[in-house]
């Protein structure tokens, strides 16, 4: 079971997302529509990795509002995967996106390590995971656990994240925080800030053809949230404990759609916006696959 403090931890970032997930979709514009046309949110690093999903059992954690999960039928062939994620607003949303665009998905409101302890094990031939999630979950362990647990025998982990190296420093490239912090937690009282209006005011639409509009002006969450700081080590250490093996990894000196500092160069490519730190190269993504032996 989750430790009660972990718990706390992960419904104050519950009702922090609930806020923010409101403001994030009222910058995009008819997605029912870009959906229902096959349009997609993944990068090429995320379809690279995945592949070909047709006939597959697919699920996606922290699936935040289920555009991501509906572009692996869009655009990968998936049928009907499994979005997860804690955020009730996220859920809702997900769902109704779903219905409008006419897409078949399933979505579950669950902390991902409660969706780790009740669904059945050996029953996903790919899980999926990307940008933004490790940083929320007060686990590596756990994390690597449930993951394990879930998958086929032979089944494939598929994760893109952006890089801890990247996460040291604030908006100003000022070193600030910790590489990892080995599971302490990181009290923002500000909470999970609009980062599709932040980045999305410099570069125009984030993704192609799905438009953007102002929406909510000045976000502010009432809301604070933990983060969790994990190092390289942290999370591919935990994953091949399990027994998992590694036959992906690749860094890459880039971060696609967020903007990282305040200073950055956008790069428009296929998918939408990607943005390159001004100064030192440093590797601001990862990507990796872990296979689950039989």
């Amino acid at each position: 079971m989750i430790s009660v403090d972990s718990k706390n931890h992960h419904e104050q970032n519950r009702a922090s997302w609930n806020e923010a997930v409101v403001a994030h979709n009222s910058h995009k514009v008819d997605q029912h529509l870009f959906f229902r046309n096959k349009g997609s949110t993944l990068y090429k690093e995320e379809k690279d990795l995945l592949g070909n999903l047709a006939g597959l059992k697919v699920c996606h954690l922290q699936c935040n509002a289920g555009q991501d999960t509906l572009s692996l039928v869009t655009k990968l062939g998936a049928e009907n995967p499994v979005g997860v994620d804690i955020s009730d607003n996220a859920i809702d949303f997900a769902r109704q996106l779903a219905k409008d665009a006419g897409i078949e998905a399933t979505y579950i409101r669950s902390d991902v390590f409660d969706y780790f302890e009740t669904t059945p094990a050996d029953q996903f031939d790919v899980v999926f995971m990307s940008y933004g999630t490790v940083c929320w979950l007060s686990s590596m362990q756990r994390l690597a656990a449930g993951i394990n647990r879930i998958l086929k025998p032979g089944g494939r982990f598929c994760f893109v994240e952006f890089h801890p190296t990247g996460f040291i420093f604030n908006q100003d490239m000022v070193q600030e925080y910790p590489y990892s912090s080995a599971g302490v937690p990181a009290d923002d009282s500000e909470g999970v800030n609009d980062y599709v209006a932040l980045s999305a005011t410099d570069a125009g639409n984030l993704t192609t053809d799905l438009k953007h509009t102002e929406g909510v002006k000045n976000f502010r969450n009432p809301h604070p949230s933990a983060e969790f700081s994990w190092g390289l080590a942290d999370v591919i250490g935990n994953l091949t404990a399990t027994g998992m093996h590694m036959t992906h990894f690749m860094e890459y000196p880039y971060s696609n759609f967020f903007k990282v500092y305040k200073d950055m160069t956008p790069e428009k490519v296929e998918e939408g916006i990607r943005w390159y730190p001004i100064g030192p190269m440093l590797p601001l993504m990862y990507s990796l696959e872990m296979k689950k032996p039989f």
